[in-house]
């Protein structure tokens, strides 16, 4: 409830996330690139730096790296822990200033990071689709084992449910049929 600096804040997030950027620490990448992969669930920017740099915290404690050491992190002029001023960012240190240090790289990843507001719906409703389609191509989604080895896996690896879908949404049934009669043709299913 107070993981922002002592203040009210919430930088709770999948574990999945910590456990990917201790990796990116362990193997010892570089404080940009460790950082940038934080800012994939959250922008540093507007007030949310603290969940970038709990979440490097965190990271460095799995990773028994000391972050402030190893460059990932500072601690400014309060005692809390901020991100650093990396490349050129030296010449004035904006977490002295209030503000967060900040590389292009943090805010564009995290934009790219946002695909699952539409990658998530879709693969829900592409899986429904794709039930439907299946008895065409011999399976029965019933026999899960069979379905999901022989028929679901094998599509959603060669086209992806995004691409299902818009092909679903702007084509119906058929375009998606279509998709999956070349996955037959190439025996994939």
């Amino acid at each position: 409830m107070t993981d922002a600096w002592g203040a009210a804040g919430n930088s709770k997030t999948g574990g999945h996330h910590l456990i990917s950027i201790a990796e990116s620490i362990a193997r010892g990448f570089s404080p940009a690139f460790v950082i940038t992969q934080a800012s994939a669930h959250s922008n540093p920017t507007s007030g949310n730096e603290y969940k970038v740099v709990n979440w490097v915290h965190a990271a460095a404690i799995m990773a028994q790296i000391d972050p402030v050491a190893a460059g990932y992190l500072i601690v400014d002029e309060n005692g809390n822990l901020r991100l650093p001023p990396l490349r050129q960012l030296g010449g004035i240190d904006f977490a002295d200033q209030g503000q967060t240090n900040v590389l292009a790289e943090y805010t564009l990843h995290n934009l790219s990071d946002v695909d699952f507001t539409y990658s998530g719906p879709a693969v829900v409703e592409v899986q429904i689709i794709l039930q439907t389609l299946a008895p065409r191509y011999g399976y029965n989604p019933a026999n899960t084992s069979v379905y999901n080895n022989g028929f679901r896996n094998p599509v959603l690896s060669f086209s992806t449910a995004e691409h299902l879908l818009m092909l679903y949404s702007n084509q119906g049934l058929a375009g998606v049929q279509a998709e999956l009669d070349k996955l037959k043709k190439d025996h994939i299913i």
